[in-house]
């Protein structure tokens, strides 16, 4: 009889506590929703209140420690950052399929702080981390962070391999194309180098440092005609930037675009 009495009341508690996490993620939720539109629109400070009533209403909502992390992340609060993405990694399995991949978009973002705060070696366990999943959508992200520290520190063929792996994934990722640029850029394969870059300004007309790049690659080939072009394109985009003023200083050295004026 005492046992046909507990075995209910554990039954009771485990459902409760199932449901209780479910009828928390409905407040947490919108609340989330509403702090991430913040952030995009650089409003931290209002986003961390949406996040901190969202934690009081939930404080096992992975999406809220996610969005904590980013909201400490462009806030320069580092440690702070770190030590919400990983709430976020440890309780990312509780949405399951209502947010597939969040546990790699959490440890992607985790690889991003660490390479931030200089500590690049750490970051790469991170990115890796962020590829076992494979409801993940977007696994190009992590590919191309480890590409670019892979370039930075002249890794030549992990860069590659990397940038290469993240356009199988999505071909019409612009970043990856310009990355496999400054790579054969930088290893003298300017003809590879061109094509590579014109895919990334395909793929995102607006790429300005894309467009810089070929600038000087057809400069530098005497192909100037292309070159002013691309130079055009770069004042266009940045009119008040530091590159178009780059692209216009080069402009005022070629007579073939004063000609043209």
């Amino acid at each position: 009889m005492r046992r046909a009495i507990i075995f209910p009341l554990i039954l009771v508690l485990i459902t409760g506590c199932a449901a209780s996490f479910k009828e928390q993620r409905e407040i947490s939720r919108p609340r989330v929703s509403l702090a991430m539109g913040k952030l995009y629109q650089d409003d931290i400070q209002g986003a961390l209140i949406e996040l901190r009533k969202a934690q009081k209403a939930n404080p096992d909502d992975p999406e809220v420690y996610y969005g904590l992390a980013l909201a400490y992340w462009k806030s320069d609060k580092s440690d702070k950052a770190l030590e919400n993405v990983d709430k976020a990694i440890a309780l990312g399995d509780k949405l399951g399929l209502e947010h597939p991949g969040l546990k790699s978009e959490a440890y992607n973002l985790k690889g991003i702080i660490l390479s931030s705060m200089g500590s690049k070696k750490e970051a790469i366990p991170a990115f890796e981390a962020a590829l076992k999943d494979e409801l993940y959508a977007t696994p190009e992200y992590p590919l191309h962070n480890m590409a670019s520290i892979y370039l930075a520190d002249k890794q030549y063929d992990k860069a590659r391999e990397a940038a290469t792996r993240a356009l199988e994934y999505n071909a019409h990722y612009a970043p990856s194309w310009e990355l496999l640029g400054r790579l054969f850029m930088e290893q003298g394969k300017d003809a590879q180098a061109i094509e590579a870059l014109k895919k990334a300004v395909l793929e995102f007309p607006g790429f300005t440092e894309a467009h810089y790049e070929l600038a000087q690659l057809y400069l530098r080939h005497g192909k100037t005609d292309e070159g002013i072009v691309h130079l055009r394109e770069v004042i266009r985009l940045d009119p008040n930037g530091l590159m178009g003023a780059m692209a216009e200083k080069t402009l005022q050295t070629l007579p073939e675009a004063l000609e043209k004026k």
